[in-house]
């Protein structure tokens, strides 16, 4: 099963998590001296605001001072929970914090631990310990260690969508084959295709579309000359048909940096890059998460 429907599964989503919020609103308040934190603001409210966040488990220095980390975070948290994405921490999305710093729990791992026990402990799932904390190896969790173990299905949500990848277009050009069911250029078949392909001249740089480690570069059948990278989370970015490549398994690539020159190697009739995007061994639009 193709993952066709993922826009349609989380707008679902966020209208059930705005009627949540709607509830959490109603009669809730800030102080009227409040006022609304934004970049470039200092203050201990601010450092109130990064000590919250880093309650909820993200990585923030707490220093008083809102920059580009602090606001790329409150960014993140808005668009996740389906609040209006400006940067702009008032009544709402303070209020919306608040919520969710009461669903999650801050845990040190102790001697004999697993997830398995801790997700019982806490009636959670193994899978929303994973997903909150974005562990790469669930199964090596040591003494020590800290965890954020989301409680509620409002924490878990939040941080599913907060961790998602920020995908950026790895070449410029016209999009000659769109995400679906086409007849195949070469074979004249009828198939499923996984990704878009992108027209651009022979040799153009092809760039990470995110930050990530390469796990795959070299020869993959029609696919010709390729390059995979994996960001986590379960994402891992496709890049086929180059006339070659730049970068090597293993090595950890920056989102712009150049992994490869576009051609038309494998089964191709002419100079592209056929670009996908997959959640485990699932393809999904890349239109839907491309920015």
């Amino acid at each position: 099963m193709q993952y066709t429907t993922l826009a349609k599964r989380t707008s679902a989503v966020r209208c059930g998590l705005a009627i949540i919020l709607l509830t959490l609103l109603l009669g809730i308040a800030l102080p009227s001296n409040a006022r609304v934190l934004k970049r470039g603001m200092r203050g201990n409210d601010v450092a109130s605001l990064q000590v919250l966040l880093l309650d909820l488990g993200y990585k923030v220095v707490v220093d008083g001072v809102f920059g580009p980390k602090t606001e790329s975070l409150v960014k993140a948290i808005q668009q996740s929970m389906g609040l209006r994405v400006d940067g702009l921490v008032g009544q709402q999305t303070i209020t919306v914090l608040n919520q969710l710093r009461q669903g999650v729990v801050r845990y040190t791992v102790q001697s004999g631990d697993n997830l398995t026990r801790l997700a019982q402990l806490y009636d959670t799932t193994v899978s929303n310990i994973i997903k909150y904390n974005d562990l790469a190896n669930p199964d090596s969790i040591r003494p020590g260690q800290v965890l954020h173990i989301p409680t509620t299905s409002l924490a878990v949500l939040s941080r599913f969508f907060a961790n998602q990848p920020k995908f950026l277009w790895p070449v410029q050009g016209r999009m000659s084959s769109g995400y679906g069911y086409r007849i195949h250029p070469v074979t004249k078949v009828r198939h499923f295709h996984g990704g878009i392909d992108i027209a651009v001249p022979q040799g153009t740089q092809v760039r990470a579309s995110a930050a990530g480690r390469v796990v795959r570069a070299g020869a993959m059948g029609n696919y010709g000359l390729g390059v995979v990278i994996d960001h986590g989370g379960g994402y891992t970015t496709w890049y086929g048909h180059n006339s070659q490549i730049l970068v090597r398994v293993g090595d950890v690539v920056q989102q712009g940096q150049a992994i490869a020159l576009s051609g038309r190697t494998g089964l191709a009739t002419g100079p592209h890059l056929d670009f996908r995007i997959k959640i485990g061994d699932q393809t999904i639009d890349p239109l839907e998460l491309l920015f």
